[in-house]
Formats: structure tokens, C-alpha cells, sequence
């Protein structure tokens, strides 16, 4: 078995999964080993196999059972780390006292990069606090004992929330203000509001949800204080705050709706909602959702940073997921200390999702309930779910169910909208995309959400050979939104594929990529621009660069060897468009136009005016 060294897992995120995977030394093979030896070590390649995979689940069954028939420190570590993103609290919480009860398991951490190294100690933490022993929660979250600044960034946060349960708001309030230099503090306004709030210190949590609005999780911080604004009788004021959600018509959009419904400035909304809005939950409740809360922010903020810094690329997927281990684990604890906590829930759904688990992930949003600010987007989730699970006819089934249950949230038409294009039921699509639009007008939703509906419309009318008026949308949603690459490109490149209005078609993708540069389905639409125009020189280099970007995108692949056809390239063109047979995104009809190219049947292949071309 070849192990990969150290220093080489800094290449693919060198976060916990891929540092345990491609960095981790187990048993061999070897010829010597006697039958137990043998399980344990099929079980840890097994186990091996699988978290190259991201496959969580997998992943945990096998190292619980090298842990078992073999226990030692690694063996500990790793049975413990997955335990912990599968969600399985016991086997977490146990496994931790193992590894932070000695030195030699304590020394297996030395590998550990940043807050995975302590997230043993978090565990015990909130497993503490979850069994109401705030003071050996606060003996875990020492800071002599947690090696990484954002653990104990972190820990300031929790221990406040300890000592408020253990011994009231001004010790909660006291550990807030007394932080080491260099740690990150940006949360600190925003748990104080809440520990004040629980406390029964208006004036305090006002000051603090002000703070947080300029802070990181302002829109947590939103919701909040305009929940503490309606308490305290401020109505006028909250609304503002609700409209806007409302108006960028995102994941507080229904927070924003059952604000409103509640303080009879939106009308229209059915009964059942209203009732919903009247008992939606307050974000946190006592100590342990103060806990919880902690632990869901910082995971959402490391689940923003896996999202964003990974750009685009072959690999880009790979390390997206690797950085999502962590974010994974403290949701996880989130939701053991409290398993209410929609925040974590919510996200914990999300990234078993990025892992292909939809078990997992519909197990974790159908822990949030009908009265909750996130159920619309927890429906979403669940309808994703049962598609990754292979049930699209199940899909389809729970989100024309939900847009029953709750005519009023647009994002659920969007979704089915969608789910119907892809199965190419365009008639029904375009219905559901049409209530979609008349849902989000209702919502007076500004620019800046509107255009997503008229652009799905738009891209589905013209999949469906409705091609003037799938333009007539695309061009509505540009108006919308002048400057949203998505609209850039999709009616950039329609025009291209039409051949129609290509100066202008060439000035939007080329605007798309200048505001999105690693993009490769943009790359790509530059270079089918240059294609259509006879410029092959430039055609085939930005299709290539496309190719990097997007190497498993069966259409940027086909582009490429159009391109290096009409160039001169045959036997790369003969290349490229043999690769497109073994991609897993090739429809059927572009299978049929390729083997036809691949036959010999080239002859539509060359655009009008073609020039540059090597021959």
C-alpha cells in the first residue's frame, strides 16, 4: 500500500478527511498475517476506500471495527472522527475519552491540523452540557487545554454560555470579556445579545444584536433582533427588518413571512401558515441552545469558507468536500446538545448531501418542524434528498406536497420547476415556473431575487424549443439583474447557439467572465462564441482552458473537439469526442451526435466564415 508523504496533503485541503485518508498508516497486506489480522486490516482499508470516497457512513462502520478488534491511539482517532461527522454522539463521546486519556492518543493528534485536533475535548464539552454538568463542560474548554486559536475562539463563546447555566448572566457575560489576544471575536456581540436576552436584559441585548449587524452572521442577528424588537411591542421596527428578508427572498425568507403574517402587515397568506408563524420558536431558549447556537455559527462560517475558497477545477470538488469535515463535526455537536437547533440541522443536511448521504441528510431536516423559520429550505433539502437517493418520482412528490402545504414560498415552485426540466416534462414545468413568478410578485420581491424565476422559466422554455420566449424571460431577468454572470452567459451563449446577435452575445459571456474568471462553463461559452464567429485559433485555446476547469462537462468536452476538428487536430478531435462517451453527464442526444462524428458524419461541423483554423 503506497502512503502518501505528510507534506503532500496540503494539495487537497489537508483538513481531517483527506489528512486521515491519504496521510493515515495502518496494517499491510502482507503474507504473515493471521485471519484476525487479516479482518482488521481488510477492515481498515474498507474504512480507507471509503473516506476516499466521502462516504461517511461506510467510513465510520469499518474504523469502529478496526477500533474494536484492534485498539490503539490512531485507531482511536480515526473510529472517533467519523463517528462524529456520521452523527453517532455514543460512539463520538467514547471514543473521545479514549483518545484524550492518554498521552500516546493524545500524540496521535500531532498530525491533526487546527480545531481538529480539539475536537475531542469540544465533544466531551457539549456531551456535558447536554447532560446538564455545565462545570465539567467548562473543565473540558480550558484554555490551556485546546491547542488551536479558533478552538479557542470558539470556546469563549461556550464557556459563556456554561457559565451562564452554572452560575448566571454576569459570569456568562464576563467570560465574553475576557479573551485572549488574537483570538477572533466577531461573534462575541451576537452571543451576548442572546445570553442577555435569555437573561432578561433588554437594554443589553439591544446593544449587542446592533453590534452584531455589522459582525459575521448578521443575518442571524437580523432574525433575532427583530424577534426581540416584536417582544419588546416595537412592530414598526421589526418590519423593516422582515421585509428585507422577505425581499432577497433567500433562506430567512419565510422567517421574513411569518414575522409580517404575525404583525398583520402581509396579507394573502393561508390559514395554516398564519397558525405556523403565531408559535414559530424564539432562535434560542436557555443555556443549551446558547450552546448549540455557538457551535452552528461557527460551523456555518466554515461551511461558507469551504464553499468559497475552493473556486473552480478538477480538484476543486475534492477539497470543497475535504473542508467540509469540520464545519460537519460541529454541527454535528450542535445538534447533540441540542436537537432542536434548526441552524444545525439545516447545514448538517447540507453537507450529507455534498457526501452523497441522503439518509443522513433526510434524517437531519426532518428534525425541523413545520412552525420553524428553515422549513421551507429544510423541504428543498428533503426533495434533494430523495433525488440523490434515486428517487426522483419521490422528489417531485414531496415538493408539489410542500407547495401545497405552502402555496406562498416561491423558492419551492423554483425547485420543482427545476426537478420537472430535468426530466424533461416541459409542460408541467413551465406551469410550476409560472405560479413560481406570480408567488415571488406577490412577495413585491426586489430585483435581486425576482430574476432567478424568470431566468429558470426562461432556460426551460428554451430547452423546451420555446426559444423566443424563453429569450423574452432571459432578456427580463437581464433587465432585473444587469450584472448576475449566470444571465450573462445562459443568454449570451443562446444567442451563439442561434447564431443570432453575436456581437452583442460576445460582449455579455465575455462581461460574465471578466466578474467570474475560473468559471468553465463560462470559458467555455467564450470560446463557442469565437467558434461561431470562425475564430479557431481562440476558439480551441479557451476551450481548452474550459476543459481544465471542467474536465467531466460532456458539452465542453464535445466543444473542444468541434473545435480541434474544424483546426486541423483530427485525431485529438477523435480524442475528445471518445472521452464524451465515458462521462456520466453525456445525454442521449448528444451520445447520438457524437458516435455520429466519430463515424465519419462531420459535415456540420464547420462554422460559417471559419478562419485561423490550422490545417
Amino acid at each position: 500500500m503506497k502512503v502518501i508523504p505528510p507534506h503532500r496533503c496540503a494539495v487537497f485541503g489537508a483538513l481531517v478527511l483527506l489528512v486521515l485518508t491519504a496521510c493515515g498508516t495502518g496494517s499491510g497486506g502482507g503474507l504473515s498475517l493471521g485471519p484476525q489480522q487479516q479482518s482488521v486490516s481488510g477492515a481498515y482499508l474498507q474504512g480507507r476506500f471509503a473516506a476516499q470516497e466521502f462516504n461517511i457512513s461506510a467510513a465510520e462502520t469499518a474504523f469502529q471495527e478496526v477500533a474494536r478488534r484492534e485498539p490503539g491511539p490512531k485507531g482511536n482517532r480515526t473510529a472517533f472522527i467519523y463517528a462524529l461527522a456520521s452523527g453517532s454522539s455514543d460512539l463520538a463521546e467514547k471514543q473521545a475519552r479514549l483518545v484524550i486519556s492518554s498521552v500516546d492518543a493524545q500524540n496521535a493528534l500531532d498530525d491533526d491540523i487546527g480545531v481538529q485536533k480539539d475536537l475531542p475535548r469540544l465533544t466531551l464539552a457539549t456531551a456535558a452540557m447536554r447532560d446538564n454538568n455545565p462545570e465539567a463542560a467548562l473543565r473540558y474548554l480550558e484554555e490551556d487545554g485546546l491547542t488551536s486559536s479558533l478552538s479557542r475562539s470558539l470556546a469563549v463563546l461556550l464557556r459563556s454560555a456554561a457559565l451562564y447555566d452554572a452560575e448566571g448572566q454576569d459570569a456568562g457575560a464576563r467570560a465574553l470579556l475576557d479573551v485572549e489576544q488574537g483570538l477572533f471575536t466577531g461573534l462575541i456581540p451576537l452571543q451576548g445579545a442572546f445570553l442577555s436576552l435569555l437573561a432578561g436584559d433588554p437594554r443589553a441585548a439591544e446593544i449587542g444584536f446592533r453590534a452584531a449587524l455589522g459582525a459575521p452572521r448578521r443575518d442571524v442577528a437580523a432574525l433575532g433582533y427583530a424577534q426581540f424588537l416584536e417582544a419588546e411591542a416595537r412592530g414598526d421596527d421589526a418590519v423593516a427588518i422582515y421585509t428585507s428578508m422577505i425581499q432577497d427572498g433567500g433562506l430567512y425568507a419565510r422567517a421574513g413571512r411569518m414575522g409580517l403574517t404575525r404583525l398583520g402587515v402581509l396579507e394573502g397568506q393561508d390559514k395554516t401558515f398564519r397558525k405556523r408563524a403565531e408559535k414559530m420558536p424564539p432562535l434560542v431558549e436557555d443555556a443549551d441552545g446558547l450552546f448549540a447556537m455557538a457551535l452552528a455559527n461557527y460551523a456555518w462560517l466554515g461551511f461558507e469558507q469551504a464553499i468559497q475558497a475552493q473556486g473552480y477545477g478538477p480538484l476543486a470538488d475534492q477539497r470543497r468536500r475535504a473542508s467540509m469535515v469540520v464545519p460537519l463535526a460541529l454541527a454535528n455537536l450542535a445538534r447533540d446538545v441540542e436537537p432542536s437547533s434548526d441552524i444545525a440541522n439545516y447545514l448538517a443536511a447540507l453537507i450529507y448531501s455534498f457526501f452523497d448521504e441522503p439518509e443522513d441528510a433526510l434524517e437531519a431536516v426532518e428534525a425541523i418542524k413545520p412552525t420553524s423559520w428553515l422549513y421551507t429550505f429544510a423541504q428543498l433539502e428533503a426533495a434533494d434528498s430523495a433525488r440523490n437517493k434515486g428517487s426522483v418520482d419521490d422528489a417531485i412528490k414531496r415538493l408539489r406536497s410542500a407547495m401545497k402545504d405552502d402555496p406562498g414560498a416561491p423558492q419551492l415552485g423554483l425547485q420543482l420547476h427545476a426537478t420537472l426540466l430535468a426530466e424533461k416534462r416541459y409542460q408541467e414545468a413551465d406551469k410550476v415556473g409560472t405560479q413560481a413568478i406570480a408567488a415571488a410578485e406577490a412577495l413585491s420581491a426586489l430585483p435581486s431575487s425576482l430574476w432567478r424565476y424568470y431566468f429558470s422559466r426562461g432556460a426551460g422554455r428554451i430547452d423546451a424549443g420555446t426559444w423566443q420566449s424563453g429569450i423574452d424571460d432571459l432578456e427580463k431577468a437581464l433587465e432585473l439583474a444587469p450584472d448576475e454572470p449566470a444571465i450573462l452567459n445562459h443568454l449570451g451563449y443562446s444567442y451563439v447557439e442561434e447564431g443570432q446577435q453575436l456581437d452583442r452575445a460576445f460582449g455579455m459571456i465575455e462581461r460574465a467572465l471578466a466578474l467570474q474568471p475560473d468559471n468553465g462553463a463560462i470559458v467555455d461559452s467564450l470560446g463557442w462564441a469565437h467558434y461561431q464567429r470562425g475564430n479557431i485559433d481562440e476558439a480551441v485555446t479557451y476551450l481548452e482552458r474550459a476543459v481544465s476547469l471542467e474536465p467531466s462537462d460532456a458539452v465542453i468536452t464535445d466543444h473542444l473537439g468541434d473545435a480541434y476538428f474544424v483546426a486541423g487536430r483530427k485525431r485529438e478531435a477523435r480524442y475528445e469526442w471518445q472521452r464524451v462517451l465515458g462521462l456520466d453527464d453525456a445525454d442521449a442526444e448528444l451520445l447520438k451526435r457524437v458516435r455520429a462524428k466519430l463515424n465519419g458524419e462531420t459535415s456540420g461541423i464547420m462554422p460559417a466564415g471559419a478562419v485561423g483554423g490550422r490545417t
